[in-house]
């Protein structure tokens, strides 16, 4: 009795687990389809990438098909991503050829560009050429020079030797030309007095041009005191040079920059030698800055 009681509860528990069984197993399957949809929904792309790089493996050792559904999901996914990428067009009129249809990213970059080499030439540094002989023999025509414009502004006013590019004053001599650039050498400061007799230059009773090995002057020039604010040039050659003998001295706020070095011709590339060592004159201290 008790072998086929057991017999018989075995059969009535299988003949239960067995109309449950299918329904168990179809639910346990739904709850892994939700699940994997909820996952698969949270993945992100990156992972999803490390799984397909991951997936030859895998299937080498028995992995199903479902992957090559999830790499053609993927690289749709991809050509989505890369079109938020891809430079957006102008409207170019047909005349304009394609080589010269510039993108909104492009022209984004050349006026960036513009503007940034506009603001260097205009507040740091540009480059000046000179165009005649009026500063031989110690500069060339074609000479090519860098003139920087930030001395002036933050460290120290202009001193004697400074080569310097301006806009000559607007005088009766200088009707045609006072919006064109120059470049000479200050020779003196404010309240020196400048003088030009016997074929040399003298400040303050004292010869100076010598050290530059010009020729001597052809000209006289009476006793000028150098006003204030203002400074005193001349090109190094002197017969050859329209400059403050000509037309006065010069106003501070008319110099652009302070010309600080040479490119070209390559051979003499380098800074400009110091006149005024060599002219044995004190330069001007720096203001100090109060901390």
């Amino acid at each position: 009795m008790r072998a086929s009681a057991s017999r018989s509860d075995e059969d009535g528990f299988a003949g239960i687990t067995g109309g449950e069984r299918r329904k168990s197993s179809h639910l346990l399957s739904m709850t892994r389809k939700e699940t994997n949809g909820v996952f698969a929904s949270c993945e992100s792309r990156r992972s999803r990438r490390i799984r397909d790089s991951l997936a030859p493996p895998l299937a080498a050792f028995g992995g199903n098909g479902n992957n090559d559904n999830n790499n053609n999901n993927n690289n749709e996914e991809d050509e989505e991503e890369d079109y938020y990428y891809e430079e957006t067009p102008l409207p170019w009129p047909e005349a304009v050829p394609e080589w010269a249809r510039l993108s909104q990213e492009d022209v984004i970059t050349v006026v960036v560009t513009f503007a940034v080499s506009i603001a260097f030439r205009t507040f740091i540094a540009e480059p000046r050429y000179i165009p005649s002989l009026s500063m031989y023999p110690n500069f060339d025509i074609g000479d090519r020079l860098i003139a920087e414009k930030l001395t002036y502004r933050f460290a120290r006013d202009p001193n004697v030797g400074d080569v310097v590019i301006f806009n000559p004053p607007r005088t009766a001599k200088t009707e045609k030309v006072y919006n064109e650039v120059f470049i000479k050498r200050i020779v003196a400061l404010e309240g020196d007095d400048v003088e030009v007799k016997n074929g040399e230059l003298y400040v303050n009773g004292q010869s100076r041009g010598k050290e530059l090995k010009l020729e001597k002057i052809k000209y006289n020039m009476p006793k000028l005191r150098v006003p204030s604010g203002d400074v005193f040039v001349m090109g190094d050659n002197r017969n050859n040079s329209f400059d403050s003998h000509a037309w006065g001295p010069l106003p501070k706020n008319r110099i652009i920059g302070r010309a600080v070095a040479k490119y070209w011709p390559p051979t003499a590339i380098g800074g400009l030698p110091s006149y005024a060592k060599s002219a044995n004159v004190e330069l001007l201290e720096a203001p100090k800055v109060a901390v």
